[in-house]
C-alpha cells in the first residue's frame, strides 16, 4: 500500500515548504494553490474525518488560526479563508487556509495558480519569519454575563404584543 502524501510531508519524508508545526499538527504550502500562500494544516496522526478524533482535530484547528494570523501578517492579503474539503486524492484530515487578495478568489473549482520553487520558498521563509502567539482556548477566559434589566411593559405595550400575536 502506498503511503499517504500528507502522513510523508508529516515525517518528513516527502519535501515540502513547511510555514509551521508543533507536536501535532503541521502546516505547508500548497504546491498547487488557489491563492499565493495557500497553506494545508495536517494532523501529524493519520486519520481521515474530524469526527474520528475531536481532541486532535481541535489542536489542528488552533494551528490553523495560528497559521491564518502567521500568513496575515506575511503576505498581507485582504482577508484569509478556511475550509475543510474532503479529498478523495488525499484520504487525510486537512485544513486549507486561504489568504485572499483582490485579484484571486480561491475557490476549489479555480485552477491552481502558477508557481515554482523559488516562489514557493520565497512565500515560506516570509511566512516562517513571522511570530505570532495565540491564546490557546483553555487560556482565554470568558467574561461573566450581565443579567440585561429588563423595565416593567405597561399595560398598552402587553395589550399591543398580545393583539400582534392575535394578527400573526
Amino acid at each position: 500500500m502506498q503511503e499517504c502524501i500528507f502522513c510523508g510531508i508529516a515525517n518528513k519524508s516527502i519535501a515540502s515548504k513547511i510555514v509551521y508545526e508543533d507536536d501535532f499538527s503541521i502546516a505547508f504550502l500548497d504546491r498547487y494553490p488557489r491563492s499565493r500562500g495557500m497553506a494545508i494544516v495536517v494532523p501529524r496522526h493519520h486519520y481521515k474525518d474530524f469526527d474520528e478524533n475531536f481532541e486532535l482535530s481541535f489542536k489542528v484547528f488552533e494551528s490553523a488560526i495560528t497559521v491564518a494570523e502567521m500568513l496575515k501578517q506575511a503576505l498581507e492579503p485582504k482577508s484569509i479563508s478556511i475550509s475543510i474539503i474532503e479529498s478523495p486524492e488525499v484520504p487525510h484530515f486537512h485544513i486549507r487556509v486561504y489568504p485572499v487578495y483582490e485579484d484571486q478568489i480561491p475557490l476549489v473549482e479555480n485552477r491552481p495558480i502558477p508557481t515554482n520553487e523559488m516562489d514557493l520558498e520565497s512565500i515560506a521563509e516570509r511566512i516562517r519569519g513571522v511570530k505570532v502567539q495565540i491564546r490557546k482556548t483553555e487560556e482565554v477566559k470568558e467574561e461573566p454575563k450581565k443579567e440585561k434589566e429588563e423595565k416593567p411593559r405597561s399595560k398598552e405595550e402587553i395589550y399591543r404584543l398580545k393583539r400582534s400575536m392575535e394578527i400573526g
